[in-house]
């Protein structure tokens, strides 16, 4: 057929690896021409350099893909311009993320003990009824799920600060977290006991140095984690103008180790 190419031409024309072109098939991104039913042989025209062109250059920039699928079915320069500023906007707060990633690391491998402020106490906690909402969600799930829960909680009248329970062991997919309000009458009741407890202070990402407080402490103690972890968002968004300022206390159940 006139002006069409095999996926190896049509490879080095445009500077995208066979093995890329097969994916984009897959994914839909950039489909041949033709396929032969038969052989499974792929087929491009010269009409689709211009699409390839444009994957490559936004490839090159890190644009997900669902984006550059965007900005090919709009065909459209200001769809394309909104595209590529929303991007970066994500590449902007990746950097700053980036660099706040660089002084912890820092910090980290000059003096470990340096980043692991928090003072660790134990205390014994009564247990209370409670209004929760559970759900399986993932690490990056968490705020929007807690921001939604706490707004459908938040029809009760609390009794306590709200919070919330997270699985002993961490889990790199999804885990049931519980979101909270302690109230008067709530449906569930939250068991007490002996807990081992830091108060952190900063933003939400920047909670694993209270998590390292008490693992260093329960390193020593002799003791065990008995139960779910709790959160106990004492200072929190709306409270204060800085996310520097949130207050929690981060509550691990404890029992003596055998």
């Amino acid at each position: 057929m006139d002006d069409l190419l095999p996926i190896s031409a049509f490879s080095r024309a445009t500077l995208i690896s066979a093995n890329t072109l097969r994916a984009y098939h897959e994914s839909g991104l950039l489909e041949p021409a033709v396929v032969d039913p038969r052989t499974g042989y792929r087929g491009y025209r010269v009409a689709q350099f211009g699409d390839a062109a444009v994957i490559r250059s936004l490839r090159e920039l890190d644009v997900p893909l669902a984006a550059i699928r965007e900005v090919l079915a709009a065909r459209d320069p200001a769809v394309t311009r909104r595209v590529l500023a929303e991007h970066r906007e994500r590449t902007l707060a990746r950097q700053a993320h980036i660099e706040h990633v660089l002084h912890l690391t820092e910090g980290l491998l000059d003096d470990p003990a340096a980043v692991t402020p928090a003072t660790v106490t134990e205390r014994t906690l009564p247990s209370f009824t409670a209004y929760t909402i559970t759900r399986e969600v993932t690490e990056e799930e968490f705020p929007g799920f807690l921001g939604e829960a706490f707004v459908l909680l938040g029809r009760h009248r609390a009794a306590g600060p709200p919070g919330a329970l997270f699985p002993v062991e961490y889990q790199d997919g999804p885990s049931p977290v519980t979101a909270f309000v302690p109230a008067a009458g709530g449906p569930e009741t939250l068991p007490g006991g002996r807990f081992a407890i830091a108060e952190f202070t900063g933003p939400y990402a920047d909670m694993s140095a209270g998590y390292r407080s008490l693992g260093v402490w329960l390193a020593g103690s002799g003791h065990a984690i008995a139960g779910r972890v709790r959160e106990n968002y004492l200072l929190g968004p709306g409270e204060t103008a800085s996310d520097q300022d949130y207050r929690t206390e981060i509550c691990w159940p404890i029992t003596v180790q055998e």
